[in-house]
């Protein structure tokens, strides 16, 4: 039986780990003098969408129909930042350990890691839980999967 190359797993290692450190960053890097003395319940309130596709249709009404260029870009970044950035993940996790290249066990490892990223964002008041951040994050990462497959496909053969 070959044994499966291993000489990049270290530097693939040090990459994921500089990755997830670049995300964690990216998530919860803000500024908490944005809360202009809103309440902690306030703030639970109106950072909670749980109705799917309510957010992703909202920005790309925003980005179809609306006139300032600014916000549009805004919409732009956030629908397309929300997928790209989470295509390594996908592409990562099953090169890295092995029991992640079953579909079942990546998809389910991603969406739980996701939810928790979206409930500490929430109760940490950096920023909400939101049901599309999950369904645009969950695309990316299996867009990065779906590659992860498709390069190591070709590969053996």
């Amino acid at each position: 039986m070959k044994k499966p190359n291993t000489a990049g797993q270290p530097f693939l290692r040090f990459l994921f780990l500089i990755y997830c450190a670049v995300m964690l960053w990216l998530l919860f890097d803000r500024s908490s003098g944005w809360m202009d003395g809103l309440s902690y319940e306030q703030m639970l309130r109106q950072n909670i969408n749980l109705i799917p596709f309510l957010t992703i249709q909202n920005y790309l009404h925003v980005v179809l129909y609306h006139s300032d260029k600014a916000l549009r870009v805004h919409c732009i970044i956030n629908l397309l930042g929300n997928v790209l950035l989470f295509i390594p993940a996908g592409w990562l996790l099953p090169r890295l350990w092995k029991k992640q290249r079953a579909f079942l066990r990546f998809f389910l490892t991603c969406a739980l890691s996701i939810i928790l990223i979206e409930v500490l964002q929430l109760l940490t008041l950096l920023g909400s839980l939101d049901v599309d951040d999950l369904i645009l994050n969950l695309f990316g990462m299996t867009l990065g999967f779906l590659s992860y497959k498709l390069f190591t496909g070709r590969k053996k053969k």
